[in-house]
């Protein structure tokens, strides 16, 4: 075979071969119309029961997708890495995919570059979420959507197996909802890694957080449909090496999050930390604190702002040898306060003065091995004139059953 023939056929195959891989790519300028329009087709002709399939491939959307009203319906990918809905060139809307409808389960598919949040489920009763991935794959940035998996306002949600990276404020999170459970999933690289926020009965376990800006957060915020959340337990867990920049766009409530914490209590109640590794952080290990800690203000008289009934057992610390975050105000604090030496359990000291009063009136409970512990009240309601490392107060615990330990 001549050379010029030889090169011909080459040139042959490698056009088939480009031919055959262009579904899994797209031109700026040419979103897939023909695949968003027939997959929002199919969610807007289903029928309770139905299975919606994705294929496999990245396809490039400039338009969310959506799911309004038609219960028991299932959107299938062929895999987290293998059917990709990318959105990076977005025009209209800001979410990859908003549900408002019943019994819905997102599974094997991954979301990436939303303007806004990748995957929101909103006043949903009973969601499913397996294996599913959300990203911006540009890293972490201030102009990236604020949440990865977003429900809020649901009942009934379980996220399971499912991985988010990157998002400016929470790369999973549950707001105002109830009967939640998260487990089984991998969040890096975000401001909060997991946070349940406002919500009533929630289970967070056997996930990994890491190198987010805070592992894992459990906030109760005013001035919401609703409020006073309470009754979490986060155990099992590996809160590793969360020391990122805090990259949050400005005003945002985890903004005042301080690199370098592994997990963060606001105005939380009734929680259980239990059974984690939270190892490597330069700033806190776990903090309690009451909204007031703050100083923003709230309108709703029935909100209450304080963190109590809060049990932390049996975990791991281990701390990251390295000087407390400067660029947050609660870095700045821990450095001054305790010689730029980080802390492991860091409580503000706020009480409620209508709650019975005595050495430990908020009902913080504490069973850890206290050799090399680094725990501290830093009476933060009075300026942190009487900041005390005694951790006497929190070891009984009037009431309370331990578990059995296991032999």
């Amino acid at each position: 075979m001549s050379c010029k023939i030889w090169m011909a056929a080459a040139l042959a195959l490698l056009l088939i071969s480009c031919k055959r891989d262009r579904s899994s790519f797209f031109a700026d300028s040419e979103p897939d119309t023909q695949t968003y329009n027939r997959i929002q087709e199919q969610l807007l002709d289903a029928r309770p029961g139905d299975t919606i399939r994705l294929p496999e491939g990245v396809f490039e959307f400039d338009r969310p997708l959506s799911l309004d009203g038609i219960s028991r319906v299932t959107i299938a990918g062929a895999g987290m890495d293998k059917t990709v809905l990318s959105f990076k060139y977005q025009k209209t809307g800001a979410e990859g995919i908003k549900i408002t409808a019943d019994s819905v389960t997102l599974r094997d598919f991954t979301v990436q570059d939303t303007k806004g949040d990748a995957i929101k489920l909103q006043n949903c009763t009973g969601v499913t979420l397996i294996q599913l991935k959300t990203t911006w794959s540009d890293g972490p940035d201030a102009s990236n959507g604020g949440y990865g998996l977003y429900p809020v306002a649901c009942k009934n949600v379980l996220i399971d197996s499912c991985e988010a990276s990157f998002a400016s404020d929470a790369g999973i999170y549950v707001g105002q909802s109830q009967d939640v459970v998260v487990r089984n999933c991998y969040a890096y690289g975000n401001v909060a890694g997991i946070e349940i926020e406002n919500c009533i009965r929630s289970e967070v376990y056997d996930n990994r957080a890491e190198n987010n800006t805070g592992g894992i957060l459990v906030f109760d915020l005013p001035d919401l449909p609703q409020t006073n959340g309470h009754t979490c337990r986060v155990y099992r867990n590996i809160i590793k090496n969360n020391n990122h920049s805090n990259f949050a766009p400005e005003g945002n409530i985890v903004g005042i999050v301080p690199p370098g914490t592994g997990i963060i209590l606001l105005a939380a109640k009734n929680v259980e930390i239990f059974d984690n590794e939270i190892t490597g952080h330069k700033t806190i290990g776990t903090a309690i604190a009451s909204y007031q800690i703050t100083k923003n203000t709230w309108a709703d008289t029935t909100y209450n702002p304080f963190s109590f009934d809060i049990t932390i057992y049996n975990n791991t610390y281990q701390r990251k040898k390295s000087l407390p975050d400067l660029s947050k105000d609660f870095g700045k604090m821990v450095n001054i306060l305790f010689a730029g030496k980080p802390q492991d359990i860091l409580y503000d000291g706020i009480i409620d003065s209508t709650r019975t009063l005595g050495p430990n009136p908020m009902n913080l409970c504490i069973r850890q091995d206290t050799s090399q512990l680094r725990f501290a009240n830093i009476d933060a309601a009075h300026d942190f004139d009487k900041v005390s490392k005694v951790i006497a107060p929190y070891l009984l615990c009037e009431g309370r059953t331990w578990p059995k330990e296991e032999k």
